[in-house]
């Protein structure tokens, strides 16, 4: 949406299929990603649900609005010693430094990320009454609540999705598991695509994976040593190529190591590299330098001399936050 004139993203499923099917445009957010992602699970005969999350932000420490998409499907289990019968798993190929494989919903069950450092969990979150009516009185009955209160305060469940890091674990989105429609998705969508949303359209964000050609033929003995199920591990976390352009940085990170972290000099060697390492902005040329330049996200890198961004977008902390909506 920054290198196009019209600052927006659709949600229609026939927008997005020509985007990313008949022309082959690529580059997408979860809001087009996963429901297009759905639209192949069906296909495939997998029962799924749609539903919706607040991105929680370390910068900020803030949670956004009802602003990403996941689905839970319906699975064969993989877990052993439980037979044969079919589970809840979160699956999300929408979320920028997201898991690569379905996790079982269920509360605190963890499966690897990128590397043999990187892992990712879900945990469920009881909410009660006293966290949004007023506070009680002391000396109120509890046997005399009413039951209605109850119910609501039943229904308040939540799962989060979070991340390992160095100072333990961190809240990626949250979600419940009621499901949510086309309908849902465009409101949601209104929200995060305009010329002044806020971050896709203040900054440049982008991830790819990739399985990276000189460490993929030793998968198969690492996935053996491990001992991870070929079923979530068709290939071991260690030759999984992250790929990243974080506003004015590119990096580059295999399985537990970063390659390459530098600077980027210029608004056309960013084009050139979203073209080259991302596949992406194939059908646009040189008229997207023209379009970007008065816009937020234009690249805030000038003669070698970086100006400091207020949104606390500077390095790469926070990536987590501001990644998807």
């Amino acid at each position: 949406m920054n290198y196009e004139p019209n600052n927006t993203m659709s949600s229609h499923l026939t927008d997005i299929f020509s985007h990313f099917i008949e022309h082959l445009h690529g580059g997408g957010y979860c809001l087009q990603v996963n429901p297009l992602y759905r639209e192949v699970l069906s296909f495939l005969g997998y029962r799924y649900i749609g539903v919706l999350g607040r991105v929680y932000s370390p910068v900020t420490d803030s949670w956004s609005g009802l602003t990403h998409t996941a689905s839970l499907v319906y699975l064969d289990s993989h877990v052993g010693g439980e037979g044969k019968g079919r589970k809840v798993y979160l699956s999300d190929v929408g979320y920028g430094s997201s898991p690569h494989r379905p996790i079982l919903l269920r509360d605190g069950w963890e499966e690897f990320g990128r590397g043999s450092k990187e892992k990712f969990r879900v945990v469920k979150r009881d909410l009660q009454p006293r966290s949004t009516f007023e506070p009680a009185p002391e000396d109120e009955d509890e046997d005399e609540v009413d039951a209605e209160v109850e119910s609501i305060a039943g229904g308040q469940n939540v799962w989060i999705l979070q991340q390992s890091k160095p100072s333990g674990w961190q809240d990626c989105y949250s979600f419940s598991t009621l499901q949510c429609f086309d309908p849902d998705y465009h409101a949601s969508n209104k929200a995060t695509s305009h010329p002044t949303s806020i971050p896709f359209a203040t900054m440049i964000l982008v991830v790819r994976y990739l399985l990276n050609p000189h460490h993929l033929p030793h998968s198969a003995q690492r996935i053996q040593r491990d001992g991870l199920r070929q079923e979530l591990y068709p290939y071991h976390p260690s030759v999984v190529e992250q790929r990243m352009i974080v506003d004015d940085k590119f990096i580059v990170k295999i399985g537990d190591e970063t390659t390459v972290s530098r600077e980027i000099e210029s608004e056309g060697e960013r084009v050139d590299l979203l073209k080259r390492e991302f596949g992406l902005l194939r059908h646009v040329g040189k008229e997207a330098l023209d379009t970007i330049k008065n816009k937020p996200s234009r690249l805030k890198t000038t003669a070698g001399t970086k100006q400091v961004k207020a949104n606390g977008t500077n390095g790469i902390n926070g990536i987590n936050g501001t990644k998807a909506h």
